[in-house]
């Protein structure tokens, strides 16, 4: 099955207004009944704020921003409003209504801890900037090595005056 929504895409779903979510992993699911088949797709989420799990149907999910952006536009995320987590449990999506899936809001399932908070999330979302930013100047030094092509040191030049900027602020 092909799914619209990758791994690290920031997605919001329904029955969890003003909340956003990383998606962790996916299952293709094959349920078969005396009435048929029916194949879908459940998604395993975490808040990108507080931490908390989710399990949620591919139908429930819309998207908010691509794994490729998602740590820019956590930097700039407004969490002032943002909803106190509502517990440390897996909470699950169902209720199944004309094929449309509804988010249900109490929490079901084991407890487990929420794997970041706000502060590591920034910690985090930081190392991560940085990790990318190194691997761009590895990059850039190594075709800089293979080809000698002056353009390669310039782009690692900057990529290191980018990562002095980042530790200065």
């Amino acid at each position: 099955m092909k799914t619209e929504f990758t791994f690290g895409d920031i997605v919001s779903v329904a029955g969890y207004e003003n909340r956003i979510f990383y998606v962790d992993a996916w299952r293709e699911v094959k349920a078969t009944d005396e009435w048929g088949v029916s194949e879908y797709v459940e998604f395993e989420l975490t808040d990108a704020i507080n931490g908390e799990f989710l399990d949620a149907y591919e139908t429930d999910l819309r998207l908010v921003c691509r794994k490729q952006f998602a740590e820019d536009y956590l930097l700039e995320y407004d969490v002032t409003d943002y909803p106190e987590p509502t517990g440390a449990a897996f909470h699950f999506t169902d209720d199944y209504s004309f094929g449309i899936g509804y988010a249900k809001k109490e929490a079901v399932g084991m407890a487990k801890g929420p794997k970041e908070t706000p502060k590591t999330a920034r910690a985090l979302s930081a190392k991560r900037k940085t990790d990318e930013l190194l691997d761009e100047y590895n990059d850039n030094m190594r075709l800089y090595e293979t080809f000698g092509d002056a353009e390669y040191k310039t782009k690692a030049d900057a990529v290191v005056a980018k990562l002095r900027r980042e530790a200065g602020e």
